[in-house]
Formats: C-alpha cells, sequence, structure tokens
C-alpha cells in the first residue's frame, strides 16, 4: 500500500495532443508513470481554470477558486492538502518559484519545509545564484531599506549582465526536491512546481539546440518577445511565433528529464512501490487558437485540458482512466490512494463516486467573474467580464479539432444541465478576500511572467 506522495506540477503544459511529435517523444517522464504499477493516465483531465490562480485551488485544496473568499490569498478555511496530510503524520515539503504559489498567498498552509525562494534578491541574479540572494539577517535588511541597496543591484546586474530569469530552472527545484526525500523519513508529502514550460521559456542550450532555437536567440529576446506576444501579438512574424513554439517545445524536454531524475531516485531509494506519483499542469496555453495568445480569461479547452498520470493508485481509479476528471479532484484522489479519510471538499474520487457530467472552471478579472461546465459534448459559459453567455459543441479529447459556436436557437436539450450548473455556481461564488500587497521586485518578476 502506498505511504508517501509527490506531486510534480508543470506551469502552462496543455495536454499531450498539442505537442508536436518532437516534443511528444520527450515526455518519456509520463510514459514511464503510465507503465507502472497502477500507473494511469487520465484523459479528459481539466483544470479548474485558465491560469495559475484559479487552477491551484483545486489542486492543493480540492476547492473552487473562488469559494471562500477567493485566491488572493487562500482562506484559511480551506482544507488543504499538505495540512490534511500532516495531521495525519506525514512529512510535508514544497519547493515553488511562482510568486503567485508563494507565502504570500498561504500556500505554506500545511508545510513543513516551503520553499518558494521568494527572497527580496530572488529575481535579480538567478544567472549567478540560482536560488537567489538572501539578506541573511535583520540588520541587514534594515540597511538595505535605508539604502536601497536592491534597487541598485537590480539596476546595475541587469545594465551588465541583461534581464534575469524571473523564476528558478528546474534543475535546481529537483535538486531540492531529491535533497528533500533523500533526507526524509516515510511518509512523507512533496511538492514541486516547475515554471521552465511558462513563458519566457529559455532552457539550457542542449535544449535549445535540440529544437532548433538559433545560437544567437539570447534570454532577453525571448523576454522581449513574450512581452509583445502576450500584449501585441499581431506585431510578431511568422518566425517569431514559430521561435516561441520551440522554446516551448524545448522547455518541455529539459523538464521531463528533472522529473525523470525524481523518478530515478525514487527507484534508487527503494521509495518508487509505495509513493503516489503525480504529474500534471495547471492551464496550458494559446498559440494563436481562436485568435488568441497566451491565457487570456477564457474557459477553452487548450487552456483547461490538462495532462494528469499517476502511479501506484487502486485498480479502482485506473479503470476510471477515461473518465471527466477535475484537478478539485486531486487531494481526493491522493486521500483514497493512501487509505485515508474521505475528504469534505468538492473533488470526487473517479472509480468510486459517481462519474462527473461536467467539470467546472472559473476565473475572474477584478469583480467580473466567468464560469463555465464542460460536458462530454457541449460546454456552457457565463462571461461577465464580456457580458456574454456561450453555448459551444466541443470534441472529444483525443481529437485535433476545435470547438464550435452553437447559435442560441440551436442549442441542443444536453446544454440544459450545464446551464443550470453554471447559474447554480455563479450563486455560490465568495471573492471578497482583499488583494495582496507585494514588493517591487515580486511585481517585476510577475510582469515579466505575463500576470500584469
Amino acid at each position: 500500500m502506498p505511504q508517501n506522495v509527490v506531486l510534480l506540477t508543470v506551469d502552462s503544459l496543455r495536454a499531450e495532443r498539442f505537442l508536436s511529435s518532437r516534443a511528444r517523444d520527450a515526455l518519456t517522464s509520463l510514459d514511464r508513470l503510465a507503465d507502472s504499477p497502477g500507473g494511469t493516465r487520465f484523459s479528459a483531465a481539466f483544470a479548474t481554470g485558465p491560469g495559475t490562480t484559479p487552477s491551484f485551488p483545486g489542486i492543493l485544496t480540492g476547492t473552487y477558486p473562488l469559494s471562500m473568499g477567493g485566491f488572493e490569498p487562500l482562506d484559511d478555511r480551506r482544507p488543504f492538502l499538505a495540512a490534511t496530510l500532516s495531521d495525519a503524520g506525514f512529512a510535508t515539503g514544497s519547493f515553488t518559484s511562482n510568486p503567485f504559489l508563494s507565502a504570500s498567498f498561504n500556500y505554506d498552509t500545511g508545510f513543513d519545509e516551503f520553499v518558494d525562494y521568494q527572497n527580496p534578491l530572488m529575481g535579480i541574479a538567478t544567472r549567478l545564484f540560482p536560488r537567489g540572494i538572501e539578506s541573511p539577517t535583520p540588520f541587514l535588511q534594515r540597511f538595505d531599506d535605508y539604502l536601497h541597496f536592491t534597487t541598485a543591484l537590480r539596476k546595475g546586474y541587469e545594465l551588465l549582465a541583461g534581464k534575469s530569469r524571473p523564476y528558478v530552472a528546474a534543475d535546481v527545484v529537483t535538486d531540492d526536491v531529491i535533497g528533500w526525500i533523500r533526507q526524509t523519513d516515510s511518509p512523507f508529502f512533496c511538492w514541486g512546481h516547475y515554471m521552465d514550460v511558462h513563458h519566457p521559456c529559455y532552457p539550457p542550450a542542449q535544449y535549445r539546440d535540440a529544437f532548433d532555437v538559433p545560437p544567437t536567440v539570447s534570454a532577453d529576446d525571448v523576454a522581449a518577445l513574450y512581452s509583445t506576444f502576450v500584449s501585441s501579438p499581431s506585431e510578431l512574424s511568422d518566425a517569431d511565433l514559430t521561435l516561441l513554439e520551440r522554446l516551448y517545445d524545448a522547455a518541455i524536454a529539459f523538464t521531463d528529464d528533472q522529473i525523470n531524475r525524481v523518478l530515478d531516485v525514487l527507484d534508487e531509494t527503494g521509495f518508487a512501490e509505495e509513493t503516489v506519483v503525480i504529474v500534471t499542469s495547471d492551464h496550458g496555453e494559446l498559440f494563436g487558437e481562436h485568435d488568441a495568445y497566451a491565457k487570456p480569461e477564457r474557459l477553452y479547452d487548450e487552456l483547461l485540458h490538462v495532462p494528469l498520470v499517476a502511479s501506484n493508485l487502486p485498480p479502482s481509479l485506473s479503470a476510471a482512466h477515461d473518465q471527466l476528471v477535475s484537478l478539485v479532484d486531486l487531494p481526493s484522489i491522493v486521500h483514497h490512494a493512501l487509505s485515508l479519510p474521505p475528504r469534505t471538499d468538492d473533488g470526487r474520487v473517479p472509480g468510486v463516486d459517481d462519474p462527473r457530467d461536467y467539470v467546472l472552471a472559473e476565473h475572474k478579472r477584478g469583480d467580473d467573474v466567468i464560469v463555465g461546465a464542460r460536458g462530454q459534448s457541449y460546454r456552457f459559459a457565463v462571461d461577465h467580464i464580456r457580458d456574454v453567455e456561450r453555448a459551444y459543441s466541443v470534441p472529444s479529447v483525443d481529437t485535433a479539432t476545435t470547438e464550435t459556436r452553437i447559435d442560441p436557437a440551436d442549442e441542443p436539450p444536453e446544454v440544459d444541465p450545464l446551464r443550470t450548473a453554471v447559474y447554480d455556481r455563479l450563486r455560490e461564488i465568495d471573492i471578497a478576500s482583499p488583494s495582496v500587497s507585494l514588493d517591487d521586485d515580486v511585481e517585476q518578476r510577475l510582469a515579466d511572467l505575463g500576470y500584469r
């Protein structure tokens, strides 16, 4: 019976059907997990929102993002998976450098060790200091506050070396995940989050070379291209877009190798047979589909359909591999696989609980929300951001075709339960939480990541 859990999440990784054949070949870690004992590939897994902030409340708390005050920050009332596992006697550790998954947003809840690489100078010199630079004492922090050392270093560094990476690289996260696993007694829960597939993608040279990225392309070039990709994509040439897709695929290959490193260590330490390993993503990315780019507040399959692969799951879950699964189900899946008491949240256990007729997704911009329900063949969404409601015919998840807008006069009766689910959800939403005040360095990295 499994005793441990390793959750590896890859920011911005679309479901496998998008990827070019070369990138698909690179995803050996997903095949390795799916082919392992109790391995399961959930083919119809969907995020609870089209971005990091509306997706991770489901992944780590089993609750929808626009509940309990919303996601800025997560309310203590949410049933954090790390907290319930800690209460059950698990050692808990986390390693992530996405600012939205930091302690500022309460993602440290339940973790014994929480490394979010968010110290004040992390975004300045990651090429020289891959884990960032820390001000080690309150005295030095006060010194920095008075003399603005951080600002001076940032300007000087960018003048000499160009714009720094807004996140730590996947090999650093992997080193820390492996180090923590090696020194931790069972049972344990470890979460590692990889940012490299999130633009601006700039993996090591060997991966750029493998995907035909010209050696003259610098990190600064990629940052500038991504800024245009988010704000003014029509200004990009076909060659620019091709380059961004190659970098995206190269970053996937790099991240895949890092996941395999974690799996290798689980094999070496003897933990593999007693560890549930889950690999998934928080959302996808648009490269011109629907005439859109990056990750707008829309509920397209390209943004919501994500890979979800796990090892050491009970046969009942493996048999449900083709059911609709929401990432809000992950904590319930973990509890069931570990034979822990059922959770009281929004999740279900595929193959044990009643199958889902639809999955919900939601997001917000200010106080305006968008909520959608996707079934096997249709999706219905109410979009207060754009003041519209829409019904779509959606394809099977194993096809490359895209959805089709349905004229309201032609809506089939199958849309009715989706409409009911969306309006029921709109009546439940609670987004009363205050926004979080972040320091200038974190705000700059959010801007570099396209969040601002």
